[in-house]
Protein backbone atom coordinates (compact mmCIF):
# COMPACT_ATOMS: atom_id res chain seq x y z
CA UNK A 1 0.00 0.00 0.00
CA UNK A 2 1.27 3.47 -0.83
CA UNK A 3 0.09 6.79 0.64
CA UNK A 4 -0.25 10.05 -1.32
CA UNK A 5 -0.64 13.53 0.15
CA UNK A 6 -2.01 16.36 -1.93
CA UNK A 7 -4.14 19.42 -1.29
CA UNK A 8 -7.43 20.54 -2.79
CA UNK A 9 -6.77 22.31 -6.07
CA UNK A 10 -3.54 20.38 -6.71
CA UNK A 11 -2.48 20.49 -10.36
CA UNK A 12 -2.81 17.29 -12.41
CA UNK A 13 -0.15 16.72 -15.11
CA UNK A 14 0.18 13.90 -17.62
CA UNK A 15 3.24 11.73 -18.26
CA UNK A 16 4.21 14.06 -21.14
CA UNK A 17 4.06 16.99 -18.67
CA UNK A 18 0.82 18.51 -19.95
CA UNK A 19 -1.41 20.31 -17.46
CA UNK A 20 -4.78 18.57 -17.41
CA UNK A 21 -6.69 20.33 -14.63
CA UNK A 22 -7.07 20.56 -10.86
CA UNK A 23 -8.20 18.09 -8.21
CA UNK A 24 -11.65 18.91 -6.87
CA UNK A 25 -12.60 15.70 -5.04
CA UNK A 26 -11.83 12.04 -4.34
CA UNK A 27 -14.63 9.57 -4.97
CA UNK A 28 -13.80 6.04 -3.87
CA UNK A 29 -10.84 4.82 -5.92
CA UNK A 30 -11.04 7.76 -8.36
CA UNK A 31 -9.64 11.27 -8.50
CA UNK A 32 -12.07 13.90 -9.81
CA UNK A 33 -10.34 16.44 -12.08
CA UNK A 34 -12.34 19.55 -12.96
CA UNK A 35 -12.92 20.41 -16.58
CA UNK A 36 -10.57 22.98 -18.03
CA UNK A 37 -8.78 23.93 -21.23
CA UNK A 38 -7.70 20.34 -22.00
CA UNK A 39 -10.62 18.46 -20.43
CA UNK A 40 -14.02 19.45 -21.89
CA UNK A 41 -15.76 17.93 -18.85
CA UNK A 42 -14.90 16.57 -15.42
CA UNK A 43 -12.70 13.44 -15.55
CA UNK A 44 -12.53 10.56 -13.06
CA UNK A 45 -8.93 9.34 -12.96
CA UNK A 46 -8.40 5.91 -11.31
CA UNK A 47 -5.76 5.60 -8.62
CA UNK A 48 -3.86 3.07 -10.74
CA UNK A 49 -3.01 5.90 -13.20
CA UNK A 50 -1.14 7.96 -10.61
CA UNK A 51 2.66 7.78 -10.89
CA UNK A 52 3.57 10.19 -8.08
CA UNK A 53 2.16 13.11 -6.13
CA UNK A 54 3.17 15.88 -3.77
CA UNK A 55 1.23 18.60 -1.98
CA UNK A 56 0.76 20.74 -5.12
CA UNK A 57 0.97 18.34 -8.09
CA UNK A 58 -0.33 14.91 -9.09
CA UNK A 59 1.61 13.19 -11.89
CA UNK A 60 -0.10 10.56 -14.01
CA UNK A 61 1.57 7.60 -15.69
CA UNK A 62 -0.36 8.11 -18.94
CA UNK A 63 -0.01 10.74 -21.63
CA UNK A 64 -2.61 13.42 -22.25
CA UNK A 65 -4.04 11.78 -25.37
CA UNK A 66 -4.38 8.47 -23.50
CA UNK A 67 -6.23 10.16 -20.63
CA UNK A 68 -8.69 11.69 -23.10
CA UNK A 69 -9.51 8.40 -24.80
CA UNK A 70 -9.92 5.97 -21.89
CA UNK A 71 -13.52 6.84 -21.10
CA UNK A 72 -12.65 8.57 -17.84
CA UNK A 73 -15.15 11.33 -18.57
CA UNK A 74 -17.93 9.08 -17.23
CA UNK A 75 -18.65 8.95 -13.49
CA UNK A 76 -17.50 5.65 -12.01
CA UNK A 77 -19.51 3.58 -9.54
CA UNK A 78 -17.69 2.48 -6.40
CA UNK A 79 -18.30 -1.12 -5.28
CA UNK A 80 -17.27 -3.01 -2.17
CA UNK A 81 -13.94 -3.83 -3.72
CA UNK A 82 -13.12 -0.13 -4.02
CA UNK A 83 -13.72 0.84 -0.41
CA UNK A 84 -10.10 0.13 0.50
CA UNK A 85 -9.25 3.53 -0.97
CA UNK A 86 -11.08 6.26 0.92
CA UNK A 87 -10.44 9.74 2.13
CA UNK A 88 -10.85 13.38 1.14
CA UNK A 89 -8.63 15.79 -0.73
CA UNK A 90 -6.05 17.28 1.58
CA UNK A 91 -5.68 14.11 3.71
CA UNK A 92 -3.60 10.96 3.20
CA UNK A 93 -4.95 8.87 0.32
CA UNK A 94 -4.08 5.16 0.05
CA UNK A 95 -3.64 3.35 -3.24
CA UNK A 96 -2.20 -0.12 -3.81
CA UNK A 97 0.67 -0.32 -6.29
CA UNK A 98 -0.10 3.13 -7.72
CA UNK A 99 3.15 3.15 -9.67
CA UNK A 100 2.06 0.06 -11.60
CA UNK A 101 -0.20 0.17 -14.62
CA UNK A 102 -1.31 -3.38 -15.41
CA UNK A 103 -2.59 -4.47 -18.78
CA UNK A 104 -3.28 -8.24 -18.73
CA UNK A 105 0.10 -9.70 -17.64
CA UNK A 106 2.24 -6.62 -18.55
CA UNK A 107 3.66 -4.35 -15.88
CA UNK A 108 4.37 -0.79 -17.06
CA UNK A 109 6.92 1.22 -15.06
CA UNK A 110 7.14 4.89 -16.13
CA UNK A 111 10.71 6.17 -16.51
CA UNK A 112 11.29 9.93 -16.57
CA UNK A 113 14.14 12.14 -17.68
CA UNK A 114 14.69 15.88 -17.94
CA UNK A 115 15.38 17.94 -21.06
CA UNK A 116 17.02 21.34 -21.34
CA UNK A 117 14.95 24.21 -22.68
CA UNK A 118 16.26 27.72 -23.25
CA UNK A 119 14.47 31.04 -22.86
CA UNK A 120 15.80 34.46 -23.75
CA UNK A 121 15.40 37.70 -21.81
CA UNK A 122 16.73 41.19 -22.56
CA UNK A 123 19.62 42.42 -20.41
CA UNK A 124 21.35 45.78 -20.13
CA UNK A 125 24.77 45.71 -21.82
CA UNK A 126 25.65 49.31 -20.98
CA UNK A 127 25.53 52.35 -23.25
CA UNK A 128 27.54 54.18 -25.89
CA UNK A 129 27.99 57.87 -25.02
CA UNK A 130 28.45 60.43 -27.77
CA UNK A 131 29.70 63.72 -26.32
CA UNK A 132 30.36 66.99 -28.14
CA UNK A 133 33.22 69.09 -26.77
CA UNK A 134 33.85 72.77 -27.57
CA UNK A 135 37.44 73.27 -28.73
CA UNK A 136 38.98 76.74 -29.39
CA UNK A 137 41.89 77.39 -31.70
CA UNK A 138 43.67 80.44 -33.11
CA UNK A 139 43.17 80.96 -36.82
CA UNK A 140 44.67 83.67 -39.11
CA UNK A 141 43.25 84.89 -42.41
CA UNK A 142 44.79 87.35 -44.88
CA UNK A 143 42.67 90.38 -45.84
CA UNK A 144 43.89 93.00 -48.41
CA UNK A 145 43.50 96.59 -47.13
CA UNK A 146 44.18 99.95 -48.80
CA UNK A 147 46.12 102.70 -47.04
CA UNK A 148 46.75 106.24 -48.36
CA UNK A 149 50.28 107.63 -48.01
CA UNK A 150 51.50 111.24 -48.43
CA UNK A 151 54.53 111.89 -50.52
CA UNK A 152 56.00 115.46 -50.59
CA UNK A 153 58.17 116.47 -53.57
CA UNK A 154 59.80 119.82 -53.99
CA UNK A 155 59.72 121.15 -57.60
CA UNK A 156 61.93 123.96 -58.89
CA UNK A 157 60.34 127.14 -60.15
CA UNK A 158 61.19 126.25 -63.69
CA UNK A 159 59.13 123.10 -63.43
CA UNK A 160 56.29 124.52 -61.28
CA UNK A 161 52.81 124.41 -62.72
CA UNK A 162 51.00 126.51 -60.09
CA UNK A 163 49.76 129.95 -61.25
CA UNK A 164 52.11 132.79 -60.29
CA UNK A 165 50.54 134.95 -57.55
CA UNK A 166 52.14 137.00 -54.84
CA UNK A 167 48.96 137.42 -52.79
CA UNK A 168 49.89 134.59 -50.45
CA UNK A 169 53.56 135.35 -50.43
CA UNK A 170 55.28 135.42 -47.08
CA UNK A 171 52.23 134.13 -45.13
CA UNK A 172 52.44 131.47 -42.56
CA UNK A 173 49.79 128.75 -42.49
CA UNK A 174 49.06 125.07 -42.21
CA UNK A 175 47.73 122.97 -44.98
CA UNK A 176 46.06 119.68 -43.93
CA UNK A 177 45.89 116.82 -46.35
CA UNK A 178 43.42 114.14 -45.21
CA UNK A 179 44.77 110.58 -45.37
CA UNK A 180 42.45 107.53 -45.35
CA UNK A 181 43.01 103.85 -44.87
CA UNK A 182 41.08 100.60 -44.10
CA UNK A 183 40.68 98.85 -40.76
CA UNK A 184 39.75 95.15 -40.57
CA UNK A 185 36.86 93.99 -38.33
CA UNK A 186 36.49 90.23 -37.66
CA UNK A 187 33.10 88.54 -37.42
CA UNK A 188 32.36 84.86 -36.75
CA UNK A 189 29.61 82.83 -38.40
CA UNK A 190 28.57 79.20 -37.75
CA UNK A 191 28.45 76.71 -40.59
CA UNK A 192 27.71 72.96 -40.84
CA UNK A 193 31.00 71.05 -40.90
CA UNK A 194 29.45 67.55 -41.18
CA UNK A 195 27.51 65.11 -39.02
CA UNK A 196 27.93 61.91 -37.02
CA UNK A 197 25.42 59.10 -37.72
CA UNK A 198 24.69 56.76 -34.78
CA UNK A 199 22.96 53.47 -35.62
CA UNK A 200 22.13 50.34 -33.63
CA UNK A 201 22.27 46.97 -35.36
CA UNK A 202 21.01 43.68 -33.92
CA UNK A 203 23.60 40.97 -34.51
CA UNK A 204 22.55 37.38 -33.89
CA UNK A 205 25.07 34.89 -32.62
CA UNK A 206 24.97 31.42 -31.12
CA UNK A 207 25.71 30.91 -27.46
CA UNK A 208 26.11 27.55 -25.78
CA UNK A 209 24.37 27.05 -22.45
CA UNK A 210 24.38 23.96 -20.29
CA UNK A 211 22.90 22.57 -17.14
CA UNK A 212 22.57 19.40 -15.13
CA UNK A 213 19.59 17.22 -16.00
CA UNK A 214 18.27 14.14 -14.26
CA UNK A 215 17.03 10.85 -15.66
CA UNK A 216 15.77 7.64 -14.21
CA UNK A 217 17.44 4.36 -14.98
CA UNK A 218 15.81 0.99 -14.41
CA UNK A 219 17.90 -1.81 -12.90
CA UNK A 220 16.34 -5.28 -12.74
CA UNK A 221 17.55 -7.49 -9.89
CA UNK A 222 16.45 -11.03 -10.72
CA UNK A 223 16.20 -12.82 -7.37
CA UNK A 224 14.18 -15.74 -8.66
CA UNK A 225 15.44 -19.27 -8.27
CA UNK A 226 16.53 -21.03 -11.48
CA UNK A 227 14.06 -23.62 -12.70
CA UNK A 228 15.03 -27.29 -12.91
CA UNK A 229 15.71 -28.28 -16.47
CA UNK A 230 13.62 -31.15 -17.81
CA UNK A 231 16.07 -34.02 -18.53
CA UNK A 232 13.87 -35.16 -21.38
CA UNK A 233 14.51 -31.87 -23.22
Amino acid sequence: MERWNFREGAEVRSADDEKLGKVVAVEGDYLVVEKGFFFPTDYYIPSSAIASADDDTVYLSVRKDEALTRGWDQRMTTGAEDTAVTGTVGTAWNAANTTDVRTDDALRVPVYEEDLTATKRPVDRGAVRIEKELVTEDRTITVPVTEEQVRVTRVDAADATSPVSTADAFREGVIEVPVTGEEVDVQKTARLAGEVVVEKEAVQQEKQVGGTVRREEVHVDDATEPTTRDPRA
